[in-house]
């Protein structure tokens, strides 16, 4: 492994939220995933291995924010309910005793290239946390207030339903968080949101939770170069997120997807 701050003493500071959404198994790429946003399975587990070595309590969100601890955390999960979490992700956690959460479109449940609710009450009887990504993989963006209320409320009594657990987390489809979200999601019985933007978690604060979004390039290093305090690579991340929803606010959600699908060359 390559050399980083963490190899030559410094240490870590964790408190991160970890963004996955596909895994790749060992015959073929996810159908239909993003090829950006798909994780191999083995870089994926020595990604785990590692955090779990340097004294990192690596866990879901829900189980990190029920049951408080003093040690530096990262945060596991995954959005859209791709497949690979079930036949690709499950394994791995659960071969290491690990828990994440799958934030998961209640519409999309069953439909090809997702995951069932069969495979979903397995993964909650193997620790997993099931919890809401809204009913559609809408934007929240794209509703008024009526609109998006009836998306949260739905999505969190559809699984709640089919599950028979209790959906307390959301997280925004494409990070988008319109004004009154934080607002609405309590309305409607969420009592934490996760969003995109890159950044450390402040332990007792509130608002929306920061992510980082774990790509297709990013190796045991990148984590690394995260949990260092003080860390340049997160302020980077910030940097460039920031730059993004600007060319979101200009461009509008069509176009956005658009251009960002000719520059990453991945289905979208």
């Amino acid at each position: 492994m390559t050399s980083t701050a963490h190899d030559q003493g410094s240490p870590l500071q964790g408190d991160l939220v970890l963004m996955y959404h596909a895994i790749e198994g060992p015959a073929a790429a996810p159908a239909g995933a993003d090829p950006h946003y798909t994780v191999s399975g083995e870089r994926f587990a020595a990604q785990l291995d590692w955090m779990v070595a340097q004294g990192l309590r690596v866990c879901s969100a829900r189980d990190g924010l029920l049951i408080k601890s003093a040690e530096p955390q990262v945060w596991i999960g995954f959005d859209d309910g791709d497949a690979s979490n079930y036949d690709n992700a499950l394994p791995i956690l659960s071969e290491r005793g690990l828990t994440a959460d799958f934030f998961i479109n209640s519409a999309n449940v069953g439909q090809p290239g997702f995951v069932s609710w069969a495979q979903l009450r397995e993964m909650v009887a193997a620790g997993m946390s099931i919890q809401s990504h809204g009913h559609t993989h809408t934007y929240f963006t794209a509703h008024d207030a009526v609109q998006l209320s009836a998306e949260l409320r739905r999505s969190k009594a559809e699984i709640e339903d089919k599950l028979g657990i209790e959906v307390s987390l959301l997280a925004p489809p494409g990070g988008r968080c319109p004004p009154r979200l934080l607002e609405l999601a309590e309305q409607c019985g969420y009592r934490w949101v996760l969003g995109s933007a890159p950044g450390r978690l402040l332990r007792g604060g509130r608002g929306i939770l920061p992510r980082v979004a774990v790509t297709s390039q990013h190796q045991v290093t990148h984590l690394a170069g995260w949990l260092q305090p003080q860390s340049r690579s997160l302020a980077k991340l910030r940097l460039r997120y920031q730059l993004l929803a600007a060319a979101k606010r200009v461009l509008g959600d069509r176009r956005y997807e658009q251009w960002r699908g000719r520059l990453l060359g991945g289905a979208m």
